[in-house]
């Protein structure tokens, strides 16, 4: 991999990870697009899944500092809030298990991810009609987070946004904005870890990991993710995410153009 392309590919994973555009998705079709003549390292997709998560644990610090604190001190509504995050996290880890291998065909068909780029654009257009909640993580109930994580599962698809539906699935159960972003990030943590485990059981050397184009991808990554957060929480709050919806229908009828 050059150092063009592992730009290209890493700055897309940054921006896109946080955004409701789908990373997945465009990961899955830059290559197409760009006519990158060479497979991309799974040494490089790790490197980004660990980039995103650091920049979501750096965005959510007090968050994560007040589960770790309230967890060790015992205090019983932070462990009801990481049995939540437990169970919104289930049906991603059934789906991501036990479906690997169809949703990695995925990945090779550009057309298919240009169809549930219009799937993305549907839930985007409906938080245009979502009023904020009055939901917090702490009143959430264990089948409001069972939803949510449904949602998430969906996300696994190529051309579904994984923050996208998260978001809208917890704003359909009731949660206030502010509280639906920091919980939808909140369960990406184990979701990323799981796929980081995943895909590292698949490496058989670690030589690969200190090449100058995957540690660009890392830094890249982390800063855009950062930057992207940031965008997506004003996007949120000043109830526009339903813009996001616009791009999302012009990149699957591009695809299906071209493909």
């Amino acid at each position: 991999m050059t150092l063009f392309q592992s730009f290209i590919m890493s700055f897309a994973q940054g921006i896109t990870e946080f955004l409701p555009v789908s990373s997945s998705g465009h990961l899955a079709i830059i290559p197409f697009l760009l006519q990158f003549p060479e497979e991309v390292p799974l040494s490089f997709d790790i490197m980004l899944h660990v980039a995103t998560l650091f920049a979501v644990i750096i965005f959510l610090r007090k968050d994560i500092q007040a589960i770790v604190k309230g967890l060790w001190i015992i205090d019983k509504p932070t462990w009801g809030l990481l049995t939540k995050i437990i169970i919104a996290v289930i049906p991603a880890g059934i789906v991501g298990i036990f479906f690997k291998d169809p949703i990695s065909h995925m990945f090779q068909n550009p057309s298919l991810v240009g169809w549930a780029y219009f799937g993305t654009a549907g839930l985007l257009f409906l938080t245009f009609f979502l009023k904020d909640g009055t939901k917090d993580m702490l009143s959430i109930t264990w089948i409001d987070c069972l939803l949510i994580g449904i949602f998430q599962a969906f996300a696994l698809v190529p051309g579904f946004s994984r923050s996208g539906f998260t978001l809208v699935g917890a704003l359909l159960v009731g949660m206030k904005k502010d509280q639906a972003f920091r919980f939808s990030f909140l369960i990406s943590i184990p979701a990323i870890v799981g796929a980081f485990i995943l895909e590292a059981s698949e490496m058989e050397s670690l030589d690969s990991f200190f090449t100058i184009p995957v540690l660009l991808s890392f830094v890249v990554a982390l800063l855009v993710g950062l930057g992207a957060l940031w965008i997506l929480r004003w996007f949120l709050q000043t109830k526009n995410l339903h813009w996001f919806g616009f791009y999302c229908t012009a990149l699957g009828i591009l695809l299906l153009i071209l493909y």
